[in-house]
C-alpha cells in the first residue's frame, strides 16, 4: 500500500485462515440466499485496508466476502502498487467473515460501492428477486468448490461419482444432487454430515469430501502428510461438468448510469492487481501477513500455498484472450444456468440485465494486457 494507506483488522470472531470451518460455514449460509430489498442497518464492524489518492479523489468502499487474507491478493497488490491512486480513487476494503453482513447486503444498503461476493448463484437469485445490482466481473474463473478424495479411491471424473459416500455439511445436499443430475446420473450418493475438517475423509468415514480446492487440500498436506497424486486427489465442480464463476464483483446499476468512469477506473486498477498476482503468486504473501491480515493469526506457508492453488483459478481462455476478471453471459446461459437450476436455483434473472461486460470492454480496449 501507499504511505497514506492503513490497515484495519477484520471482524471479531473470524477464524484464522487454515481453520476452514468458518469459511465453509459462512458459504453454507450464503448458499441459502438472502433478500436485499429493505436491507436494514449493518450491525457488524468490518475491517480492511484503504488507499488514498489525495484531494478530489473518488472515495469508494468495497465489501469483501471473507477476511482480509490471501484470497484477495490481487486487490492488495493493486493497492500496494498504487494502481487505485493512479486512477484517482480512494478505496477502503471492508473485510468480511462470519460476523459480517454479506457483501451484496452492504451494497444494497449503501454501506458499500462495490461487492465481492463468493457465491455467483446467490447474487443471481437476489437480482432475480428485483434487486437492481449488476455483475461486472469475476475474480475466480473457476469456482473453488470441489470434491476431495484419497488415492485409494480417487475421484477425478464424473463417471466415478456413482455410489460414493460424500462427506459434507448439512444443507448442501441439493447442490450435490444437482452435480449428479447434470451428469445424467442417478443421485445415489450416501450423504454423511460432517464438520469442517477433512480428517473424517482420512479416517475412512466417506469416499469424498465436499471442499474448497484452495483450502482443505492444504490440511491434508500439512496435517496428514499427503500429496496430490500419491495421497489424495481433488477435482472442481467445473471439471465435473458444473462450471460457475466465483467472487463476483458487482455494483448498483446507478453506479453505471451516474458514475460509469469510476466503475471503469476501479475495474482497471483491480484487473492490473490480479494480472500481477498471476505473474507472481508470492508477491502478496508478506503483504497479507504483515499488513492486511496482520491481526488474523495467519500462517505464511498456508497463505503461500493457498495462493498457489487459487491463482490458476483466476485464469481462463477468456481472460487470456480478453483480460482478467472477465465473464461471458453466453457461457453463463448455456453452461452454468442449466446445472444451477438442477441444484435448486430459482428466479435466475435475464443475463442482459444481470451482467454488464462493457466496463471491462473499455478497460481492455487496447488488448488483454494492461
Amino acid at each position: 500500500m501507499t504511505e497514506q494507506s492503513k490497515i484495519i483488522p477484520g471482524p471479531a470472531g473470524a477464524a484464522p485462515e487454515g481453520s476452514a470451518q468458518s469459511r465453509r460455514g459462512f458459504l453454507k449460509t450464503v448458499a441459502a440466499g438472502s433478500l436485499l430489498a429493505g436491507a436494514g442497518s449493518l450491525a457488524a464492524a468490518c475491517g480492511g485496508g484503504s488507499t488514498k489518492a489525495g484531494p478530489g479523489s473518488a472515495k469508494l468502499k468495497v465489501a469483501l466476502g471473507w477476511v482480509t487474507n490471501i484470497e484477495f491478493a490481487g486487490f492488495w497488490l493493486a493497492a500496494e502498487r498504487g494502481y487505485y491512486r493512479d486512477e484517482g480513487l480512494d478505496v477502503v476494503f471492508k473485510g468480511g467473515g462470519t460476523n459480517s453482513p454479506l457483501p451484496h447486503v452492504q451494497l444494497a444498503s449503501g454501506a458499500a460501492d462495490f461487492a465481492v461476493d463468493p457465491n455467483m448463484r446467490q447474487v443471481l437469485e437476489v437480482i432475480g428477486k428485483g434487486n437492481d445490482l449488476v455483475m461486472l466481473g469475476a475474480q475466480f474463473q473457476t469456482d473453488p468448490n470441489g470434491l476431495l478424495s484419497l488415492a485409494k479411491r480417487p475421484l477425478t471424473k464424473a463417471s466415478e461419482l456413482p455410489g460414493l459416500r460424500i462427506l459434507s455439511q448439512q444443507g448442501t445436499q441439493p447442490v450435490i444432487e444437482g452435480l449428479y443430475k447434470a451428469n445424467h446420473l442417478k443421485p445415489d450418493f450416501k450423504f454423511i454430515p460432517t464438520g469442517f475438517d477433512p480428517g473424517a475423509l482420512v479416517e475412512g468415514k466417506g469416499d469424498a469430501y465436499n471442499c474448497f480446492v484452495t483450502n482443505q487440500p492444504i490440511t491434508l498436506e500439512t496435517k496428514f502428510g499427503l500429496q496430490r497424486g500419491s495421497g489424495y486427489e481433488v477435482v472442481t465442480y467445473g471439471a465435473l461438468g458444473c462450471p460457475a464463476y466465483a467472487n463476483m464483483i458487482s455494483c448498483k446499476r446507478a453506479m453505471l448510469t451516474q458514475k460509469r468512469d469510476v466503475a471503469v477506473k476501479f475495474m482497471r486498477a483491480s484487473a492490473r492487481g490480479w494480472q500481477d498476482n498471476l505473474a507472481d503468486p508470492n508477491a502478496a504473501v508478506k503483504l497479507v501477513i504483515q499488513k492486511y491480515g496482520v491481526d488474523l493469526g495467519l500462517n505464511e506457508k498456508q497463505q503461500s500455498r493457498e495462493n498457489q492453488l487459487q491463482t490458476p483459478l483466476t485464469e481462463s481462455a477468456l481472460t487470456k484472450s480478453k483480460g482478467m476478471l472477465r465473464i461471458d453471459p453466453e457461457v453463463m446461459k448455456t453452461q452454468m444456468y442449466p446445472w444451477l437450476r438442477l441444484a435448486g436455483a430459482q428466479q435466475l434473472p435475464d443475463l442482459g440485465k444481470a451482467v454488464d461486460t462493457s466496463v471491462l470492454d473499455e478497460v481492455f480496449k487496447n488488448g488483454p494486457r494492461l
